[in-house]
């Protein structure tokens, strides 16, 4: 098998799926590990590296790299399937994007004047975007304040770009698209932005800042359903996690109310 042309071959069926980028990517990414594992794709070499790979990285890793997989076998004509582990998701984050992290990151780029990176954070943390969505957007969508996005089950989601954002951008914006640079070059850059200006990087990924702005716009409204409609979730309960406490503000909270 050529698992170059196979993996390129791969990409386009994905593309005929309409998986987003963001996925397209994952998939592909987690294939080109697999091999370069020394693996293959045969019935015994899939349940090795699924006993084997537990043994490495967390649950969650696991599981979504088994997506990857059985994505690929079907896309091999395949019949067999991975059985994905069964993940729990707790009811609080350990990290978490904080205001003061967010301020900090802007202050550091507006210090080093580097305005195409402002642009990008602030378009995250004010529209609840995710990577796939963010790079559809051209300086239009932002001056007629809003873009519809073609989800899953090609369904239109209307993201709306606030008076303080458009403003915020204005004279910084190039033009065409906001975001030039591709998605892994972009989880790539928050860490070293993370490094540059001392904040940790754990939080420090695309989708932590539409974490952040879920949490925002619920401390100011707290409209539930609201809040579901900026997301475009199908329901409220993935809504939901975005709320979740950090471990470290229960910590925080617990032992104000424990005092006998």
């Amino acid at each position: 098998m050529n698992e170059t042309k196979d993996i390129n071959g791969f990409r386009n069926w994905m593309k005929g799926k309409n998986l987003s980028i963001a996925t397209i990517e994952t998939y592909e990414h987690a294939i080109r590990f697999f091999y370069e594992q020394g693996y293959s794709m045969t019935t015994a070499e899939l349940c090795r590296w699924k006993e084997e790979e537990q043994q490495r990285v967390s649950a969650g890793t696991v599981t979504l790299r088994i997506h990857a997989l059985n994505k690929y076998a079907e896309y091999l004509h395949m019949r067999f399937r991975l059985k994905p582990l069964k993940v729990e998701i707790p009811d609080y984050v350990d990290d978490e994007l904080t205001t003061s992290m967010y301020q900090k990151l802007l202050e550091g780029l507006l210090k080093d004047r580097d305005d195409e990176w402002y642009c990008i954070v602030k378009l995250l943390a004010c529209t609840g975007m995710r990577i796939s969505e963010a790079v559809q957007v051209k300086d239009s969508h932002i001056r007629q304040g809003y873009i519809d996005i073609i989800g899953k089950g090609d369904k239109i989601r209307r993201v709306w770009f606030p008076a303080s954002l458009r403003k915020t951008l204005e004279g910084r914006m190039k033009q065409g698209f906001i975001i030039r640079p591709s998605q892994r070059y972009i989880r790539a850059k928050f860490h070293k932005l993370a490094e540059k200006y001392g904040i940790p990087k754990r939080p420090m990924h695309p989708h932590a800042f539409r974490a952040f702005f879920a949490r925002k716009v619920y401390e100011k409204c707290k409209d539930l359903q609201f809040l579901q409609k900026l997301m475009g979730h199908a329901s409220v309960k993935t809504t939901m996690r975005y709320l979740r406490k950090s471990s470290k503000g229960m910590k925080r909270r617990i032992s104000k109310i424990v005092d006998w």
